[in-house]
This record gives C-alpha cells, structure tokens and sequence, in this order.
C-alpha cells in the first residue's frame, strides 16, 4: 500500500510541476524520437532545430522542436 501512496505523490508532484520549456540534448532527442547521436551530428554539421549554448550545456526550446517538427510535415500525394 505504501508503495501505491509514493508513486501518487510523485505522480501528483510531476503535474504540478511547471512545464520544462527547455530540455538537455537526451531529451530533445527523445521528445523528436531521434538519437542523441544525430542531434550531436547536426550540431556540428548543420540541419537541425536551433539550439542554446549556456557555458558547456546544450539546451533545446521546446518550441524551437515543435517549429523544426513543423518544418519537416509533408502532405501524402493523392
């Protein structure tokens, strides 16, 4: 039962939370389903979604993802 109680309050706790409006490149990576890998590789080679340099830690808007997601939409042809 004490278990059941504990992962209620961190549940409770994740939705209080305020909503992370920038995320590490390893959750970047997982918000776009791609690897760390290949957000690394268009850092240094280009193509990627924007991205903020805060001293040695990569940071990506969440925003910034969404509008590169957005950028990549393709309609089927019919």
């Amino acid at each position: 039962m004490q278990e059941v109680i504990e992962k209620l309050d961190r549940i409770e706790a994740a939705i209080a939370a305020p909503r992370r409006e920038y995320l590490p490149v390893e959750g970047a990576a997982a918000f776009l389903g791609l690897s760390k890998q290949q957000l690394d590789l268009w850092r240094m080679k280009g193509g990627g979604p924007a991205f903020h340099k805060v001293g040695r830690k990569v940071l990506y808007a969440v925003a910034d993802l969404r509008e590169f997601m957005d950028s990549l939409r393709r309609e089927a042809l019919t």
